[in-house]
């Protein structure tokens, strides 16, 4: 019994390469495409967190004017209409 002993053509052989480093090639740019996608999430939520902690640092900035006696002062002055002594406080007649 003789075997027969199968050979490829080098078309055949040249297709299959061709196929499996076009299977690569697509894999590698698929790859490709979400890397930058996910570069560019990270990008946004870096300057969103840039703008949270600026946001936070005024908020920090006038939590502490608010406890200033600056701030005491003018808050008194406005909402009470509270005067320093020998301060004469004008009242406008509304029509």
């Amino acid at each position: 019994m003789a075997r027969r002993r199968y050979v490829l053509k080098t078309r055949v052989k040249l297709m299959i390469v061709m196929l499996i480093l076009g299977y690569f090639l697509v894999t590698y740019v698929q790859q490709e495409l979400r890397i930058r996608e996910q570069h560019a999430k990270m990008e946004q939520l870096q300057q969103q967190i840039e703008q949270v902690e600026e946001l936070n640092a005024d908020l920090e900035r006038q939590i502490e004017y608010t406890k200033s006696p600056e701030y005491v002062e003018k808050v008194a002055r406005e909402r009470f209409g509270w005067v320093k002594k020998g301060e004469i406080k004008f009242i406008e007649k509304k029509n």
